[in-house]
């Protein structure tokens, strides 16, 4: 059973089905980069909605009331194994946004050092043909 499957067999309350059948209906376009932000946000809230059936289950255990878990130990599983792969892919976006704020600081670092470098170059000119011709 796929991840998507997963979702599918749980019974969704109205909202949470249709963030799936949101994400079903997604067509992804050569330009991904809103829709892709979109799905992910709809991913981050399917699992925490299912975190917190998760962990209403996880109670009811606690208690002696065993008889749901029961029933959805399958589920429970695919449930584990979709947290861990949206655990991983929160990662993977993390790490790429560090990289891209990385870029962008580096190349603001870039251009503080150019506008040293011509203000020096500018001193340099002054220094060499007075300051007369150049303002």
């Amino acid at each position: 059973m796929g991840h998507g499957a997963f979702f599918v067999s749980l019974d969704l309350g109205g909202y949470e089905q249709e963030q799936v059948n949101k994400m079903d209906n997604i067509t992804l376009s050569a330009n991904t980069g809103e829709d892709t932000g979109q799905f992910f946000d709809q991913a981050v809230e399917l699992y925490r909605s299912g975190s917190r059936e998760l962990t209403d289950i996880i109670a009811e255990v606690g208690k002696g009331k065993t008889d749901r878990a029961k029933k959805l130990q399958g589920v429970l599983s695919e449930m584990r194994k979709a947290s861990i792969t949206m655990m991983e892919e929160a990662r993977n976006v993390e790490d790429l946004r560090r990289k891209l704020v990385g870029n962008v600081q580096q190349q603001a670092l870039d251009l503080a050092g150019a506008r040293v470098e011509i203000g020096s170059r500018i001193a340099r000119i002054r220094a060499a043909r007075g300051a007369a011709g150049i303002s």
